[in-house]
């Protein structure tokens, strides 16, 4: 594919530009085909037909990023192909010449489609016995929020479809229509269409039928708006809606208030206990879905303090859409950040070692695209060219935070020495004044106590006492600002809290301790000091494993894993929650592959031709166990697979080119006119 500089391209793809140049190239074929019934050149017919096969030729071989460059190029080509033929008088000979040459050509790049349709699908899925993991996957009430309609393969492409084929409850919401370039009703079709490929049932996927991007006349975000003003979005709407055959969740303005409660509604609609949904992401859409989800989940919490729902937050654009270009490999990598950074740069909130790694179904591996569940759901997103980013979409693992919704402060009284403290104990993590405008760290409600405060305490008071053995904090995101010692009081118990993490949460754990109030002074540090968050929690963090999976030394999770030509390779074995010292067995399914732990690494030998199922257990508890296939090819296959990955983008089989071709006529829904209401 031939890729663009989409700053420079813009202007191209817009209406003023656009309309008049298809126009004008729609013109001059049909003054082609005017001239040709016109102009009684001999052999007329080979000559238009020479045209068409080069017409055909070139849009077999030759694929733009750019969709409407495309169409410029190939309405180009038709152009100028005609005239040639319907102008220029040719010999006989050379007319019948350019007509077989054309004529081979066009079915030469046929089968070239053909031929890439079927040999490289072929022996390319992972062949390995998947893992049972009931107690993470099976019998829960999932729902995944999403900000637009392909958002959800980005994200949670791999982990849908184990939820989904161990029974669980599976819901998909989509907080906008993606109608920015009035595209909405064509999103929501394919959405449904991407779920039924999921197996999940149309009435589990719920629309609240916002649309992309509202703001106010001012330029803020429908997020940041005054709660009652109505909004018209750039599609043409003021309020929610759908298709015929799929309204929205709830019939309502576009205001601020109702977007919210919205959320609400959905949430406690279904009371699922597991939930997904983005973080504060590279799109204001995407940010508001994770702040409005987050202030729902609050509000819902301080009501109901036993609801805690399992919650995972993720990024769409620098772990899926923007990540790294890295899926063509021998064996599938993990996710990876395009710029390795410890904290992710969105919020520097988030470590990128405190993520939980989800491994993938088996439908969602294969060493080439077109097998793989994800890119077929991508397909079925064809107005949204959502296959462009498949290299960079799918990987090994897909990555989450785990947000901890049992808090006991929800509902605490906050008092300060000084400053505002009353955002300090919300489950909305970070927040902004604008998220339109404002692209830098999201900084607003933080407590900072005043510049000329030298006692710097924050109080919670609880409804209750409770026995708190756990508090987190949560200091201020920017890089200025940091607390180098602190001193926390739970009850009559106080401890010094040492330098907190520079972004991130700093967790302390410590005995019970039975309370109702919680103290915590800044004693020395630099900058403002401020503080972003506090948690306090009466559990102690899991220490058991859920499930495990096996990695390689560079942390690619490994399901049909072929092994370097010496045969030798050592694995060792991720698990959530993280445990270092977790103590594993290993065994082979064939003699002729021999494994053994030592250290915590799984050490393997695998000869060439050989192949084996090891199977990893947890010493502590057998049933949490790792299967995964070892296998060592022969020159020749690996020659053939390398083959297939080097050329599945030079050589594209018919239903990439249908892929391609339907995304190019969707895409001219964006020249429809705007919804008038």
């Amino acid at each position: 594919m031939i890729h663009v500089d989409w700053k420079k391209i813009k202007p191209y793809e817009k209406a003023p530009f656009a309309i008049p140049v298809i126009v004008a190239l729609l013109v001059l074929f049909l003054a082609a085909v005017g001239i040709a019934f016109i102009n009684p050149l001999l052999y007329m017919p080979l000559k238009v037909l020479t045209a068409v096969f080069a017409f055909i030729t070139v849009a077999f071989g030759v694929h733009i990023e750019s969709r409407m460059l495309q169409i410029y190029m190939l309405l180009g080509v038709l152009d100028l192909s005609m005239f040639a033929a319907v102008l220029m008088p040719f010999p006989p000979g050379l007319t019948i010449f350019f007509f077989i040459a054309s004529l081979i050509a066009a079915i030469a790049s046929a089968g070239v489609s053909l031929f890439a349709g079927v040999f490289f699908t072929k022996e390319t899925l992972y062949d390995f016995p998947e893992t049972e993991r009931n107690t993470v996957f099976s019998g829960k009430k999932v729902m995944f929020f999403a900000p637009h309609e392909d958002d959800e393969t980005n994200l949670y492409g791999g982990v849908i479809e184990q939820y989904v084929k161990s029974g669980s409850e599976v819901r998909i919401v989509f907080s906008t229509n993606g109608d920015f370039y009035r595209l909405g009703k064509c999103r929501i079709r394919e959405a449904l269409s991407v779920a039924e490929s999921y197996g999940i049932e149309q009435d589990h996927v719920l629309f609240l039928g916002f649309s992309d991007s509202i703001t106010d006349k001012n330029g803020r975000h429908i997020y940041n708006a005054a709660g009652n003003e109505v909004i018209r979005s750039a599609a043409g709407y003021t309020e929610t809606y759908g298709t015929k055959s799929k309204p929205p969740f709830a019939k309502c303005d576009f205001t601020r208030q109702n977007t919210l409660r919205s959320f609400i509604n959905v949430i406690e609609k279904y009371s699922p206990d597991t939930i997904f949904c983005c973080d504060y992401d590279g799109h204001a859409d995407h940010r508001a879905l994770s702040l409005f989800f987050e202030e729902a989940l609050g509000d819902i919490r301080k009501r109901k303090p036993y609801y805690t729902p399992l919650v995972f937050k993720g990024f769409a654009y620098s772990t899926a859409w923007d990540g790294a270009a890295d899926y063509y490999s021998l064996n599938a990598l993990s996710t990876r950040l395009k710029a390795p950074s410890e904290l992710m740069r969105e919020s520097n909130v988030y470590a990128w070692n405190q993520r939980v790694r989800f491994p993938v179904a088996k439908e969602s591996l294969s060493r080439v695209m077109q097998n793989t569940s994800g890119y077929r759901a991508m397909q079925r997103y064809s107005s949204q060219t959502a296959t462009d980013h498949a290299n960079s979409i799918m990987n090994s693992d897909k990555v989450f935070w785990l947000r901890k919704t049992d808090s006991v402060l929800y509902n605490a009284q906050i008092t300060a020495s000084s400053g505002d403290p009353s955002h300090l104990a919300d489950f909305k993590l970070v927040d902004c004044a604008d998220i339109c405008k404002d692209t830098g760290l999201p900084l607003k409600g933080m407590w900072v106590a005043d510049a000329d405060d030298a006692q710097r305490i924050v109080a919670f008071r609880l409804p209750a006492r409770q026995k708190i053995c756990r508090i987190v904090l949560y200091e201020s995101p920017a890089p200025n600002s940091h607390i180098l010692n602190a001193q926390l009081m739970i009850g009559r118990v106080s401890y010094n809290t040492g330098e907190l993490h520079n972004g991130g949460p700093t967790v302390f754990s410590f005995p019970a301790v039975d309370t109702d109030m919680i103290g915590i002074k800044i004693k020395s540090g630099t900058g403002d000091c401020a503080l972003l968050k506090v948690e306090a929690f009466t559990q102690p963090e899991s220490q058991k494993a859920e499930f495990i999976k096996a990695q390689n030394k560079n942390g690619d999770f490994c399901y049909d894993y072929i092994v370097n030509k010496s045969g030798r390779e050592v694995f060792t074995v991720y698990s959530f929650p993280e445990q270092q010292d977790l103590e594993i067995t290993a065994e082979s399914s064939d003699e002729g592959v021999r494994c053994a732990v030592e250290n915590g690494d799984i050490n393997v030998y695998c000869p060439e031709g050989e192949q084996a199922v090891i199977t990893v257990r947890s010493k502590e508890n057998p049933d949490v166990l790792d299967r995964f296939r070892v296998s060592n090819p022969d020159e020749r296959e690996r020659y053939i697979l390398s083959f297939k990955q080097s050329n599945e983008q030079k050589m594209w089989s018919f239903s990439m080119q249908w892929d391609y071709y339907r995304g190019l006529i969707r895409r001219l829904g964006v020249y429809r006119p705007k919804h008038k209401n």
